[in-house]
């Protein structure tokens, strides 16, 4: 069988650093850009310069060479030392088809050939030519009095490195110049992004139960839009939270009444049992059962909407995880040798004793009857986040359910042929997270069964829901 690879996704960079290296290469082109043409102009000033005064040098000693040549039985050899050329240049004289040199390192060979033509037809020239591996500048020029060609070569190595030196300062202000603005991108990014910041804040600490969080007034009057719609949204959806609040409550009471009188009719009915016939009795039975559970799910649902609503009502107060964890074991008839704690110390949180006793029975309860019995529950302190773990023997969940189970209704795998409403680990949920804490469900520790932790900020401790 072939293995297959599955490339992986290559992460997209943020905003911020798209800004920063956009303004970094923008940077860079504007003073690769300046400095080339910098140094393309410096370069052809600084060379043209350098030709001038070649030329001039030139021109000068070659004619006090000629007038030299002019005079009766003068030589070549006694012109050259008429000859002052500068201590770095050369000069080389070709007369008669013979060459003749001020200096023993310089001669014939190093008057290139196209220099020679172009000098020879009667014009001055310049060339530039590599000796020894440094530059020189060579001009040539004709003396059609004497029939003689007049070549002084001049070592520009100073011409060389200054053009060096200009190099590598434009380099290192090309880079410094990238680096000023990346930092200014950056800078530039942060400005920017701000207010996102503040919106990205803001929604947090509303989402997380903070509803009266809203946007401070701005004189940008390019967010002020922004600010104002941000604000509306708000108080539209508080008002929203407000009105489910009290649909909640309505509800509840409508509700409740008539089935507290159901309970009671109920209630009286197995009061007079033995006066019933047996088929009333069964249906009896059958109506407090199903009667029970209907009262069951209406105080889930009702919970629920509260708890969503944010009209829960929580009053927290310092308490010790493992009290309660004991105290939910206890008033369920649970042996409390069933706890294990990790932690030395108390593992203090706040918490609504109510809420969360009722919240800790329904995992028991889950476990009970989906999992086949708690096999152990474990109370843990790390930092600052305390957690409880439920673990059971039972099938476990399979992965692509651990977070359905959670929502309303649903019971995955072989907990759909069981009874049940779907409502309890929904009710878990939603109380954790009024808690600003967490659920979730694993695997056993050892393979087997499901293990369901419940982490709360510890001491109080605030942290975004999750």
């Amino acid at each position: 069988m072939t293995a297959v690879t599955v490339p992986s996704r290559r992460r997209r960079p943020g905003l911020r650093t798209t800004i920063s290296v956009s303004f970094a290469l923008g940077g860079l082109f504007l003073a690769t850009a300046m400095a080339l043409g910098t140094y393309l102009a410096a370069r052809n000033y600084l060379v043209d310069q350098r030709e001038r005064a070649a030329m001039h040098q030139a021109f000068t000693d070659a004619s006090v060479l000629q007038d030299g040549l002019l005079t009766s039985g003068a030589t070549v050899s006694e012109g050259l030392g008429a000859v002052s050329p500068p201590a770095d240049a050369a000069v080389v004289v070709r007369r008669h088809d013979e060459w003749f040199s001020s200096s023993l390192q310089v001669g014939e060979a190093d008057v290139p050939a196209r220099l020679r033509a172009e000098v020879g037809e009667g014009s001055a020239a310049v060339a530039w030519h590599r000796r020894d591996g440094e530059p020189n500048v060579l001009v040539g020029v004709p003396l059609s009095a004497v029939d003689a060609q007049f070549f002084e070569l001049a070592n520009t190595r100073e011409l060389e490195r200054t053009l060096d030196a200009l190099r590598v300062v434009l380099t290192v202000f090309a880079i410094l110049t990238a680096l000023a603005c990346a930092l200014l991108g950056r800078w530039a990014a942060r400005r920017v992004l701000a207010p996102l910041d503040d919106v990205a804040g803001a929604a947090a600490r509303i989402a997380s139960g903070a509803l009266d969080t809203r946007l401070g007034n701005t004189h940008d009057p390019d967010l002020a839009t922004i600010v104002a719609s941000f604000n509306s949204m708000v108080d539209a959806v508080n008002d929203r939270i407000e009105r489910d609040a009290r649909f909640a409550v309505d509800v509840s009471h409508e509700l409740r009444t008539p089935l507290t009188t159901l309970v009671t009719g109920v209630e009286v009915l197995q009061g007079r049992r033995e006066q019933l016939t047996p088929r009333s009795r069964q249906a009896l039975d059958l109506v407090s059962r199903d009667l029970t559970r209907f009262q069951r799910v209406l105080e889930d649902l009702l919970d629920l909407g509260r708890l969503e609503a944010g009209a829960a009502g929580l009053v927290l107060a310092p308490v010790d995880l493992r009290d309660l964890v004991r105290h939910g074991l206890a008033s369920s008839d649970r042996p409390t040798s069933l706890l294990r704690s990790d932690a030395d110390a108390p593992v203090i949180v706040q918490a609504d004793k109510a809420a969360m006793h009722r919240a800790l029975l329904n995992l028991f309860e889950n476990a009970d009857r989906y999992g086949g019995g708690i096999t152990g529950i474990t109370v843990t302190a790390t930092g600052t986040t305390a957690s409880v773990a439920v673990e059971d023997l039972g099938p476990g969940v399979p992965p692509g359910e651990r977070l359905r189970i959670f929502d309303r209704f649903v019971r995955g795998g072989s907990r759909g042929s069981l009874p049940g409403a779907g409502l309890g680990l929904s009710l878990v949920a939603e109380t954790v997270r009024a808690h600003r804490g967490s659920v979730r469900c694993q695997s056993g520790p050892t393979g087997v069964g499901a293990r369901f932790v419940i982490e709360l900020p510890a001491d109080g401790a605030d942290r975004p829901v999750s």
